[in-house]
């Protein structure tokens, strides 16, 4: 693990993962979310993408360019993964020496998913020849290897395996599949600090024919849920979905379909994204977090590392409010989202079911 000073914020990456199901319902596709175990999770019942800390030395090494040059994979390739944005990239998502910190989190997403739940995205060498970028990425493959228990443990403890893990099966890790979703910072008054860049990918496979294996000393459970089911688990105490999950749920509400959610999450990937870093207020009777474009959010929300106190009730501050992004937290299942902002970056707005007008709370 990775030493880091008290108060830095550590680069993560997680993955929002897509397979088909057949249903009756709203939704053709479910998501997948995995359940903490006690000892991982800050609330009871903490809910959340598989993912986890970007490692610098393994994730950033020159042993995956060599590998990938091997496969064929050319520095074009390589660069359809970056994103030229209007807005300046986040910081932890630019740079790196020998190839962009964009390749290399999609390589923690991906990592992470196979340490927690044994899902190895892969694509091989004939599936990247055949590649027409036009009209998507490199055909995903799921790997079950051999001895699946035996490599999830060694990667588990050690990132360099992960590579290993490539290299003894001869495919390679399908980084091209991850499409950019959202990027969150944490709060800056939260005691652990994370820059977080999620994407998604699709999976071709119907739920019922994907075998996971669960990392025991980090997942407790994991369910395939469509984001209705997602949203209103967590309202009804079932499961918590930490905030800016939430959030991003509401979002994926909107795309009922599987080919919808392709579609939208790959036009939009090009545009990247503005990382969000919401800032807390208290007033007598809640918390509630602002967002950009919130008429309370700051010039610097870095900088509000306690949060802020407000007089007076949540129902007379959001009388006034005129234009606002934020979501109001009464505890920890009862969370109202509202924003009349203009979504940035190409992105969705809320789903207007669970999009409430601050007027009429």
């Amino acid at each position: 693990m990775t030493n880091t000073k008290p108060g830095t914020y550590r680069s993560s990456a997680s993955l929002i993962i897509a397979a088909k199901e057949d249903s009756l319902e709203d939704y053709d596709y479910r998501l997948l979310l995995i359940k903490r175990t006690e000892g991982t999770s800050y609330a009871l019942n903490h809910c959340v993408f598989p993912g986890g800390v970007f490692d610098p030395v393994e994730d950033l090494s020159t042993k995956w360019l060599t590998f990938f040059k091997s496969f064929g994979v050319t520095d074009e390739h390589l660069k359809m993964c970056s994103h030229n944005q209007d807005s300046p990239r986040p910081e932890f998502l630019s740079g790196g020496d020998h190839f962009s910190k964009d390749i290399a989190l999609r390589l923690t997403a991906l990592r992470e998913t196979f340490e927690e739940v044994g899902i190895l995205i892969c694509t091989e060498q004939e599936h990247l020849q055949k590649w027409d970028s036009k009209s998507g990425y490199p055909r995903t493959w799921l790997l079950e290897p051999s001895e699946r228990s035996q490599w999830q443990h060694r990667v588990h403890n050690d990132a360099s395996q992960f590579l290993e893990l490539f290299r003894h099966h001869k495919v390679l890790p399908n980084i091209w599949s991850l499409q950019e979703w959202s990027i969150w910072r944490t709060a800056a008054t939260a005691n652990r600090k994370y820059d977080t860049v999620y994407y998604i990918t699709m999976l071709d496979e119907h739920t019922k024919n994907i075998n996971l294996l669960l990392e025991p000393h980090e997942v407790a459970s994991a369910h395939w849920i469509s984001p209705t089911e997602a949203w209103s688990s967590s309202q009804k105490g079932i499961i918590w979905l930490p905030f800016m999950l939430l959030y991003d749920i509401a979002r994926l509400m909107n795309l009922c379909s599987f080919k919808e959610l392709f579609n939208f999450s790959r036009q939009r990937s090009y545009k990247g994204s503005t990382m969000v870093q919401p800032v807390y207020y208290r007033c007598d009777d809640c918390m509630f977090g602002v967002l950009p474009g919130d008429e309370l959010y700051p010039e610097e929300p870095g900088a509000c590392t306690q949060t802020i106190i407000l007089s007076g009730s949540v129902d007379a501050i959001h009388g006034k409010a005129k234009q606002y992004n934020r979501y109001i937290v009464y505890d920890f299942h009862n969370v109202v989202l509202a924003s009349n902002v203009p979504p940035s970056d190409g992105h969705l707005p809320l789903q207007s079911l669970v999009n409430n007008k601050l007027a009429k709370l």
